[in-house]
């Protein structure tokens, strides 16, 4: 971990993924904290792996360091283990790229996406050592900041943060940042600086304003600031053009697998549909695009950057990207050539044509989801979903017709006036789509429908709404769960008892801080997993606060009362969202607005569009939107994209006319594998990327081939993937010099040449130290490997102790090691494993390391071909869990049985016949052949 050993380095690798917690990742920005005015923690609510795919993080944290003067870092929720070794030992969260505690920040941001990670956020505030109410905090505490969607209704949250940010973060942060670090090192007061904050505009302040119960709704409601200069209601911070803030090619890489694994990019914000149930559409309004020749350029830069196999183009309504058509024929043209592929995010159920489907199959025939929100068409009108019965079954043609054969499928249940009918269209729906496929694919074909229930949010049309009770939403998933088994429709339903929760959350007042901090007191964290929900604890908290009436904030709210979040002004008339209501309540629907009268898509060349001059839906929400400019700019996207000549669909084809191919289509740009050159690498396994478990190093390798610019080679089929064989998974925090993996290339480089591009390409800690080429009939490393040999540095066991344990473990009939695999803890005999076993002297070590012996050294020569036990955990049940404490393991050979039945090294050239495979040792040769099996 460089020269200065991590705080975490001793146990960190005894957690799941430990590589959330260390960082390292390429392109983190680490700034001396000396050469700045300012710094920032952005303090994600959940674990790295969700955080690390938020795209507003990664918005944010390019934007701070953009700013000479201001550093900013990252900080992540510890999964309940890492939680747990951090509170054993007394030590403090820190930030990813400094391993800084967060009370060293000058401000700590909070991005607040989901209710449901509330709990999550006390636990970073309590690990970094900073009190989780602001009355309590000190002077010199840092600020705690919210920002995210949820800071449009924060009053559940609001007695733990100091300031809210309300709305786009981009132009407003950094000089927040600044301001605030100027006036706290000039003396101000905490409360003078806050004031100063909340009069820039876009930032509320809880601690400024006053509280009352309002009479109709019985809900508390902030009432006044206590200082003049305070504003008495807040505006959002609002972005015009989004191309003045360039999304980041840049970002850093994910080391432990994330949850969308891929480069993301947003191409615009806000939604044309209005749909009722969807805060996001009516926050984040009017829509704003990025231009299209940016997202290009973006995207294959952090293609190239970060060597990613997929891209996805990322808003709240992808298809409705003005010029969206163009847009994924020019991406795709370019990413064919890399054997990239391609994800298109939150589709109506109208959303591509039949080329573009084709398009984004050519590469890798990634997943569709759709989402038609609601099972007929009576529920589709209430929600405000404009889309049609033949809008749905035109697009499940359109997509079992190109080859896919399964498609996943959005619902929702408990929405206002449903009714019984409403909740079996659901299984109903998804059955006639799943008919439609097997038209295609007969059996093969599957639609899942993946149901939630409504939790009605702040800001929308349906703020009034009552919520279904729980009882009601467990009958409704009953029927549902019912119709599906009859059916033989995969239903997917979520957990109702995160969703009551969550009602509380989303449409509670300042009371309910007391309800999250005493659950979170009872240990309830990741409240948003169903695995990890403690909904028991949730109750008895609510039981114990007498004062929390969780109906008051589920039923019916009155449209005349008063609200929590009625001080947030988000850019809506004081009226929209009742007129929308009341449309809601007599099923009619709002066409999109911003576009032409009667068309649901934009135009996809620029003859149709320079002809159109229908006026523009606008419902005149409140939003200031400049329609003749928004028409404008949709020209100009599609001139910038070329777009001249109208795309010709192909025809529909009816399903029992047409014969699927079921071979991959036609790929005369790519190598077939005989024709593909092998070679065999060995490389390290250093510093932070020892805590990668094999199956990062699975996403890690390929990506740093694509970074080298390298021609690999790729499988046959709908999903190619890159040819690649490796040697066995590397225990986590082990260091390594001699770990294998052999590659396939289209074509033949000089190994010297292939070696030092992979180098300046490669990780931290991962070098390519030689290889070779393979012959033709040599079968993969995977299938020839035999044994496998060890260094262990034990500082706490003094030489003789260690050479009486290696003689143990070379002479005694049994070695009894207790393991914990996936199935549980069980007892293994490796004695047949252990092929040699004693000390050895410290010239032994290898050089390629920085990690240096500390204590005498151990060689353990381990057959892989058998059951076995990791090197830590054999000395662990020998020498006792603080017998190995600090202890360093190295993997430095891989040895395979020739003909002759000696051990010889894979990367041997030639193959030897004669010569023996034993280490130089103190005493005795080593064996040069494994014990007979």
């Amino acid at each position: 971990m460089g020269s200065t050993p991590h705080p975490y380095a001793n146990f960190v690798h005894t957690v799941q993924k430990p590589a959330r917690y260390v960082g390292g990742e390429r392109n983190q920005v680490v700034k001396d904290k000396d050469d700045v005015a300012a710094s920032v923690c952005l303090a994600f609510p959940d674990i790295y792996d969700i955080g690390m795919s938020h795209l507003g993080t990664k918005i944010l944290y390019k934007l701070l360091n953009d700013q000479v003067d201001i550093a900013c870092e990252r900080a992540f929720t510890p999964w309940v283990d890492m939680e747990a070794e951090l509170r054993k030992r007394d030590l403090p969260i820190l930030s990813l790229e400094s391993a800084r505690p967060l009370t060293d920040f000058d401000v700590v941001g909070v991005s607040l996406q989901y209710e449901m990670t509330f709990t999550n956020m006390l636990t970073i505030l309590d690990l970094a050592g900073i009190e989780r109410r602001t009355i309590h905090r000190s002077e010199d505490a840092p600020l705690i900041l919210g920002g995210g969607p949820v800071a449009t209704h924060p009053e559940v949250v609001a007695p733990f943060f100091d300031a809210f940010l309300v709305g786009d973060a981009e132009g407003r942060l950094p000089e927040l940042v600044r301001t605030w670090a100027q006036d706290r090192a000039q003396g101000m007061s905490r409360r003078e600086a806050l004031i100063h904050m909340a009069e820039m505009g876009g930032v509320y302040v809880p601690s400024l304003y006053t509280l009352t119960i309002d009479e109709r709704s019985g809900l508390q409601c902030v009432d006044a600031p206590t200082d003049e200069r305070v504003p008495a209601r807040v505006q959002r911070a609002h972005v015009e053009n989004l191309d003045a803030f360039p999304f980041p090619s840049n970002s850093p890489v994910a080391a432990a697998e994330a949850i969308f694994d891929r480069m993301s990019i947003e191409i615009a914000r806000g939604c044309t549909e209005g749909c009722r149930f969807c805060q996001a559409g009516m926050i984040y309004r009017p829509v704003r695009e990025r231009s299209p020749d940016q997202i290009v350029d973006t995207l294959m830069k952090a293609i190239e950057e970060g060597g990613y196999d997929e891209a996805s183009l990322t808003s709240l309504s992808t298809a409705d990207y003005s010029c969206i058509d163009p847009l994924i024929r020019r991406i795709m043209k370019k990413l064919r050539a890399k054997n990239v592929s391609l994800g298109v995010s939150s589709l109506r159920a109208y959303g591509l044509n039949e080329g573009l489907l084709d398009e984004i199959r050519s590469v890798r025939a990634t997943g569709l989801t759709f989402a038609p929100e609601a099972g007929t068409q009576r529920m589709r009108d209430v929600v405000n979903k404009n889309v049609t019965e033949e809008d749905i079954s035109k697009t499940a043609h359109r997509v079992f017709s190109r080859g896919w054969n399964r498609m996943k499928t959005y619902f929702m249940i408990g929405l206002p006036t449903e009714e019984d009918e409403d909740v079996a269209g659901i299984v109903e729906t998804a059955r006639r789509l799943q008919d439609i496929g097997r038209g295609y694919h007969r059996k093969r074909a599957e639609v899942v429908a993946s149901v939630s229930s409504h939790v009605p949010k702040p800001h929308t049309p349906f703020q009034w709404a009552a919520m279904d009770s729980m009882p009601e939403l467990k009958r409704k998933q009953r029927l549902l769960n019912d119709l599906g088994r009859n059916f033989r429709i995969r239903v997917k339903t979520h957990n109702f008892q995160i969703s009551y929760l969550e009602g509380i959350m989303a449409r509670g007042d300042r009371r309910v801080a007391d309800l999250v901090e005493r659950a979170w007191e009872k240990g309830c964290r990741f409240d948003g997993w169903d695995e990890q929900l403690r909904y028991d604890k949730w109750v008895e908290a609510l039981e114990e606060l007498d004062h929390i009436d969780p109906t008051i904030y589920l039923g019916t709210l009155p449209v005349d009362g008063g609200l929590p979040w009625d001080h947030i002004d988000v850019g809506l008339a004081d009226r929209f969202l009742y007129k929308e209501w009341k449309r809601t309540l007599k099923n009619k629907l709002s066409p999109p607005c911003g576009k032409p009268v009667g068309d649901q898509v934009h135009h996809t060349n620029i003859p149709e569009a320079e002809a159109d001059h229908r006026k523009l839906v606008c419902y005149h929400c409140g939003v200031a939107c400049d329609m003749t400019a928004m028409r404008d700019d949709r020209i100009q996207f599609l001139k910038d994209m070329g777009a001249q000549v109208k795309p010709v669909a192909q025809p529909m084809v009816a399903p029992q006319l047409q014969k699927l191919d079921r071979k991959p289509p036609p790929r005369p740009d790519v190598a077939q594998p005989e024709d593909m050159v092998r070679y065999r690498l060995r490389y390290t396994s250093d510093g932070l990327i020892r805590l990668q478990g094999h199956s990062d190093m699975l996403r890690i390798l390929p990506r740093v081939m694509r970074r080298a610019l390298l021609p690999v080679g790729y499988s046959w089929g709908f999903h190619p993937k890159p040819i690649l064989s490796f040697s066995p998974a590397l225990p986590l925090g082990t260091y390594s010099v001699g770990e294998l993996v052999d590659v396939s290339l289209s074509e033949s480089l000089p190994i010297e040449a292939l070696l030092q591009r992979l180098n300046e390409a490669s990780e931290p800690g991962l070098l390519f130290l030689d290889g070779r080429t393979l012959h033709a009939d040599e079968s993969n490393i995977a299938k020839r490997l035999h044994a496998a040999d060890y260094l262990i540095s034990v500082p706490h066991v003094d030489r003789k102790q260690l050479a009486g344990l290696a003689l143990t473990l070379r002479t005694a009939n049994e070695v009894p090691v207790d393991i914990v695999r996936k199935k549980g803890p069980k007892t293994l005999d490796v004695r047949p494993s252990i092929v040699d076993a004693r000390t050895m002297p410290k010239s032994a070590w290898p050089t390629e390391i920085d990690a240096k012996p500390d204590g005498p050294i151990l060689f353990l020569r381990l057959r892989q071909d058998i059951p076995t036990a990791r090197p830590r955990e054999i000395l662990s049940t020998l020498l006792g869990v603080e017998g190995i404490a600090d202890t360093t393991v190295v993997r430095t050979e891989f040895w395979r049985l020739n003909r002759a039945e000696e051990l010889v090294s894979p990367l041997a050239i030639p193959e030897p016949k004669e010569e023996s495979a034993a280490s130089p040792t103190e005493d005795v040769p080593l064996p040069s052949a494994l014990p007979a099996r």
